[in-house]
Parts: structure tokens; C-alpha cells; sequence
């Protein structure tokens, strides 16, 4: 039997008994309504409400794609715009190709669980808003629980979520790997569960042409704001490897602009609401003292703003390049990194023994194998890892963006890049030189490539 879930106006996407019962995706398909309903309704609803951006991304969608399948049969052209100043520095290149500009700011890192522990200790004392930007908002105790605490602030500040849609549903499908609290019962929808008891304002970032809203992006009081590659789930805090990054200082304005945007344009008038949007906050740009010049860089529709700094960054690398990925499939980045190493810089990756996709994990073998016969060093780390992080001599790039298609081209995504040799020292510290220390230096013999095999061009789209 199938029930539209209705209740406070909640999924508005249908269920099945099974749903509440929990079984794994390992054992019970996702029902293939239910994902007719995610995609194709969302992609109807989204054209609906918002005519002109829908449009728009699916033409920017297929434009990258096309490009993406291109690169097989252009690769070993002369790239437009491959050559770089070599008196400029990192910042001075993007200024010079017009990248957002820099916004003072400050920066501090959690790694693993000590983010949570943050977080909530954020939001307790929360005193004008919260808001939440999130690719997947689970069902599961530690979800539960981030609920509860948004549902209690919610009496007395407003709490606003954006979860997307399809990462979301589907994360309720799958069992944590770890035990939840004895006798919890996972809410079959957490949009209703949000809303009940509370006024929690949840909206959805619905799917058209499959593209995801993979942005993590908490501000809390328009005066702090995380963000990094941490879901609202127990895997996040209990099972897999991953950092999320704090701010604080003006950056955070420019940080809740970029929410504003987004939860009016998912609002019930979508596109149309547009010439009513208020303007964005104004925020200082001078730099005072303790404060770092931090850029603020984005995917989304004909915005590779991420792809093309780490591009940048890397064709102006002189020393290191350290690279923290969880998935690599992107040919130009590795095109650019075995020419880095041509001209003597010294590389090194960090990939995680195991992740959520085989195909992707095989790929980061892959990408591995070519790096460790060019002479760079590559480490595998022990278990899962999602953790994301570029650095180039002393500037860092880190969000919430894979080095993938699907977040260098298509998905949305929001990363921050900065040179700042403490922070950056610091980063590689906490995040680098302690995993590096736990994980498994590889050779060549240790992992193989697929160059040219039919499995690269499908990766090379994921």
C-alpha cells in the first residue's frame, strides 16, 4: 500500500510501510516510486516554481557534462589560459582573474566529533537565529537529537533549515553502521518531525536534473558560521573521518547572504519571489588586526568558481601540495598536479581505504597509481574518510566540494580558500601530518590504473 505522507505538510513524497519499518537499502530496494517522486515530481516542481533558474541549471548541467565527455578527446590540446605569471602570488593570480574578493574573517577547525560538541554548544546559546543548510538531515538519534535542540531554540529565536531533498530520503533508507540509543524510534520524515512541537521553518531544496544541494552551511546568530564536508547524521559524528571549518568575523555576513538567497529561492513562490528579495547585508572589508583575507567560492549553474581556483592555486604552486580527498575524479586537477610535479613540487595525497562508492573508490586507486608513478607520495587512510582539504604552499581551499564532477562542475557547493602561513601550518597539523601518521604509505605496485577503460568515463561523470 502506498500513503502520501501528509502530516504538517511534510515530505510530500510517498512512503511505504517499509519506510517506517527500516529496512537497510542492503536488503529492500528503495522503492522505485519514491524515487520517481524525488526526481521527476522535483524536477516538475522546480520548473514550476522557478522557471528561469531551472532552466538555466539544466543547460549548465548539460553544458558541463558535454565538456566533461570532451576532455577524453581534448585533453592533449593546449589549454586556453594554462600559462601564469610566475612573479604573482597565489592571491594576486585570482585577483587577476577575478575571483570574489577576499573578506576579513577568522578561522578554526573540528575534526571528527569535536564538531558536534561545538556545534550544539553554539546553538544552545544561540540568542537571534539559527539556520541550517544541509545536503542530508538523517533520521538517526545524533539527527534526532540537533532536531530537538532546533525545536527547543525554536520557542524563543527563529530556526530555519534547507535540506536537500534526495539526500536527504535517502539517507532514511540506510541503517548507521554503529548502534543507535537503545529503543529509538527513527521518525519516518524528518521534515514532520522537525515541524512538530517547535517552529522549526523547513524547506526543501529539491532535485531538478538530478542536481544536489551538497553545500553544509550552519550560521548561527549571523555572528558564526560552519561549514565543511559534516552531514546532520551518526555516521558524521560517530563513523566516518571529516572536518568542518568555523568563521567568524564579516565573512559570516557575506555566509548569510548566501542562505538568504538560497531559502527564498525555495520558497513557495520561487523565481517569482525574486524582484521582492530584500538586499544583502553589508559587511566591512577592512582588515583588522587578527583577522585573515578569506574568499568565499561557490559551484553552481556556469559557476566553477572551486574548480578553477584549485587550478589556479596549483598551476602557481613553487613548494607542496597536500591533497585530503575523499573522491578524485577530476582529469584537469590530475593534469595539473603530474605537471606540478614535472616542475618539481612536492605532492602529496591522503585517500580513505574505503568510502560510499565503489566505483569512486576504485577511481582513487586510480588517480593514485598515476600521482605515485610521477613521484609523488601518497598515503591510504586506515577506514572512511570524507574529509576535504587543498593546500598549496601556504593557501588552503576547503568546504564542502569533492574533487569531482559532480562538485567541481554541477552540484551546488561552498568552499572557502585563504593564504595565511599560521593557519594553514595549523591545518596541516591537525589534519595532514596526524593522518599521515596512522595511514599506509603506498607504491606503485599497491594500486592499479584503468586509463582509457570504459569505468573511467562513467567516474569521470560522478
Amino acid at each position: 500500500m502506498i500513503v502520501i505522507c501528509l502530516s504538517n505538510s511534510s515530505c510530500g513524497v510517498l512512503h511505504t510501510g517499509s519506510w517506517e519499518s527500516r529496512h537497510t537499502i542492503k536488503s529492500v530496494a528503495m522503492p522505485t516510486e519514491a524515487i520517481q517522486k524525488i526526481v521527476v515530481t522535483g524536477t516538475v516542481v522546480s520548473c514550476l516554481k522557478k522557471p528561469f533558474s531551472s532552466i538555466y541549471r539544466g543547460i549548465a548541467t548539460l553544458k558541463s557534462r558535454t565538456e566533461i565527455t570532451a576532455d577524453h578527446w581534448m585533453r592533449f590540446l593546449p589549454e586556453a589560459g594554462s600559462k601564469v605569471d610566475p612573479s604573482l602570488t597565489i592571491e594576486q593570480a585570482l585577483d587577476a582573474k577575478k575571483f570574489p574578493r577576499p573578506i576579513p574573517g577568522k578561522v578554526d577547525y573540528f575534526i571528527d566529533g569535536a564538531f558536534y560538541t561545538e556545534l550544539h554548544r553554539s546553538v544552545a546559546g544561540a540568542q537571534k537565529s539559527v539556520d541550517t543548510r544541509i545536503f542530508i538531515f538523517d533520521n538517526d538519534d545524533v539527527a534526532a537529537a540537533y532536531a530537538d535542540l532546533l525545536k527547543e531554540k525554536s520557542k524563543t529565536i527563529p530556526c530555519r533549515i534547507l535540506m536537500d531533498h534526495l539526500g536527504s530520503i535517502t539517507s532514511w533508507w540506510v541503517e548507521p553502521v554503529t548502534p543507535m540509543r537503545t529503543a529509538y524510534p527513527p521518525p519516518a520524515c524528518m521534515v514532520a518531525y522537525l515541524r512538530n512541537d517547535g517552529n522549526v521553518k523547513v524547506r526543501i531544496s529539491r532535485n531538478p536534473w538530478l542536481i544536489a544541494d551538497h553545500t553544509k552551511l550552519i550560521v548561527v546568530d549571523g555572528h558564526e558560521a560552519y561549514l565543511g564536508g559534516m552531514n546532520i547524521g551518526r555516521e558524521y559524528q560517530h563513523e566516518w573521518h571529516d572536518m568542518m571549518v568555523r568563521v567568524k568575523g564579516p565573512i559570516v555576513a557575506a555566509m548569510q547572504n548566501e542562505f538568504n538567497k538560497s531559502w527564498k529561492l525555495q520558497g513557495p513562490w520561487g523565481d517569482w519571489a525574486v524582484p521582492f528579495h530584500r538586499g544583502s547585508k553589508k559587511f566591512r572589508t577592512t582588515i583588522n588586526k587578527g583577522e585573515i583575507p578569506i574568499r568565499m567560492l561557490k559551484t553552481g549553474p556556469n559557476n566553477s568558481d572551486i574548480n578553477d581556483a584549485l587550478i589556479t592555486a596549483i598551476r602557481m604552486g613553487r613548494h607542496r601540495i597536500l591533497l585530503h580527498v575523499s573522491y578524485m575524479t577530476s582529469d584537469p586537477l590530475m593534469r595539473e598536479l603530474l605537471k606540478a610535479k614535472k616542475r618539481g613540487v612536492d605532492i602529496t595525497m591522503i585517500f580513505p581505504d574505503k568510502n560510499d562508492n565503489a566505483l569512486l573508490n576504485t577511481n582513487n586507486r586510480a588517480c593514485a597509481h598515476e600521482l605515485l608513478k610521477a613521484g609523488a607520495k601518497v598515503y591510504l587512510y586506515p577506514s572512511s574518510s570524507h574529509a576535504k582539504a587543498v593546500v598549496v604552499d601556504d593557501w588552503a581551499c576547503l568546504g564542502s566540494a569533492n574533487l569531482d564532477a559532480l562538485s567541481l562542475n554541477i552540484n551546488d557547493e561552498l568552499n572557502i580558500a585563504f593564504t595565511d602561513k599560521r593557519s594553514v601550518d595549523k591545518l596541516v597539523r591537525d589534519l595532514f601530518l596526524k593522518d599521515f601518521k596512522v595511514s599506509k604509505a603506498l607504491k606503485v605496485d599497491d594500486v592499479k590504473g584503468w586509463a582509457g577503460s570504459p569505468l573511467e568515463f562513467i567516474a569521470d561523470h560522478l
